[in-house]
């Protein structure tokens, strides 16, 4: 698992073993700024970041989220149909987050995570990779994203103040009706792509 050990070296590694994993997973769990959370729905790749032969980081892409964001959707040119058909075609980048605060490393780990995703998604799941998409939230402008040339395509809708629960299968038509909440802006996060793979 040792990356080798080069002065101002970065080295990117797939977490495949559950020891790895477990790692990335810790990092995420310790670090990240907003989502302290390892768990992910449906496909996932983490990877591990190596600066100078030790593990400081990890980035993961995966599967998208439905519904897609209209941003997304506009940007592909497509509706909501036609866009599940290239589902798995598109990445979101599930989490980054640091162990250790490194100066000027964040936009390189960017560019060779670029390098990279096709070929690792094509090899895990024999989908082409045509983007991967991030949403930036909790009050922050996306600076290291944006120092690699992703594009700021547009913002999420928001969620409602207060949220109200309705299923489809339990609550009748008027239920649905009263209980349903406009989204009224909060907690809105801005949406980056780069198809620069």
């Amino acid at each position: 698992m040792q990356a080798t050990i080069v002065k101002n070296s970065l080295t990117l590694t797939i977490a495949e073993t559950p020891e790895e994993k477990k790692i990335a997973d810790k990092i995420v769990i310790d670090h990240h700024s907003y989502v302290a959370s390892a768990r992910t729905v449906g496909r996932v790749i983490k990877y591990l970041i190596w600066y100078e032969g030790r593990i400081v980081g990890t980035f993961w892409i995966g599967s998208g989220f439905k519904p897609t964001p209209k941003a997304i959707l506009n940007f592909f040119k497509k509706s909501q149909s036609d866009f599940d058909k290239i589902f798995n075609e598109v990445a979101d980048n599930k989490r980054f987050a640091m162990a250790e605060s490194i100066p000027n490393l964040g936009s390189q780990i960017l560019k060779a995570v670029r390098s990279r995703a096709a070929q690792d998604w094509n090899n895990r799941y024999g989908n082409k990779l045509q983007g991967i998409v991030t949403t930036i939230g909790d009050g922050k402008n996306g600076a290291v994203y944006l120092a690699d040339n992703w594009e700021c395509i547009g913002e999420t809708a928001g969620l409602p103040k207060r949220e109200k629960s309705v299923s489809m299968k339990w609550n009748d038509a008027q239920e649905i009706n009263e209980r349903y909440v406009k989204p009224t802006g909060e907690n809105k996060k801005l949406i980056l792509i780069t198809t620069r793979l």
